[in-house]
């Protein structure tokens, strides 16, 4: 796959139970994986995770021109993984039976998928995830739609914490995203008023998702994981 500065592509994946067998009969997954996958204690769970680490190997190998099972990933201090010696940026993110898998080259990315549901107490919630700004807007919407405008914008912030690597114990109320909802590129006071761009993904009903990437953005494009036929 052919991938040029500024450009983004986005993959989705939806849950097939054949990728599970198939790490049976052809294994991707690295040791380390495998130790992982094996202490989920419910089946569902070990299916999920195997599978979507099956779907980010064989995309990524796709990009980086070397078999699945080969690729080689390293982590960061705070967990998140990359391929040593490459400018090639990605990051995942998997809900339910739904994954998705951003690429970029030379610029940091993270993605985030969510699947909505109702809140015991939306507003302590909000108190400890959104900064002012950003609770502005998620409660001036109408009551039902209060939800959707939450959870977009928990994607937001969860895409840009998974791009800059800081972790879920930062101070969530300090990263105000509130700008990024009518207008997609933006100074990011949190990060030394760096430029990012924070968009929407159109996914599943029922789930909400989105992407950050660093700087500017030249091209979009997104693949359905499930219709493409060269992989494992």
């Amino acid at each position: 796959m052919d991938l040029k500065n500024g450009e983004l592509h986005i993959w989705k994946y939806s849950l097939n139970t054949e990728d599970y067998i198939s790490e049976k009969n052809n294994p991707l997954l690295s040791k380390n994986e495998l130790t992982r996958s094996n202490k989920f204690l419910q089946e569902s769970d070990k299916m999920r995770y195997i599978c979507n680490h099956r779907f980010v190997r064989n995309v990524l190998s796709l990009y980086l021109n070397i078999p699945a099972s080969k690729i080689n990933f390293d982590l960061e201090d705070r967990g998140k993984p990359y391929i040593k010696n490459s400018n090639l940026f990605f990051n995942y993110s998997y809900r339910a039976s739904y994954g998705l898998l951003a690429i970029s080259k030379n610029q940091a990315v993270g993605v985030d998928i969510e699947k909505m549901k109702p809140l015991q107490d939306i507003l302590t919630f909000s108190e400890f995830s959104f900064s002012e700004k950003e609770k502005q807007i998620i409660f001036k919407s109408e009551n039902e739609k209060n939800l959707e405008t939450l959870f977009t914008f928990w994607t937001f912030k969860e895409a840009i914490i998974k791009l800059l690597g800081i972790g879920l114990n930062a101070d969530l109320t300090k990263i105000d995203l509130s700008d990024f909802f009518y207008n997609e590129l933006n100074p990011l006071s949190y990060s030394n008023n760096e430029i990012f761009t924070i968009k929407k993904i159109i996914v599943n009903q029922g789930f909400k998702a989105a992407f950050a990437l660093k700087g500017n953005l030249l091209k979009y494009q997104e693949f359905d994981f499930n219709e493409h036929k060269t992989y494992n």
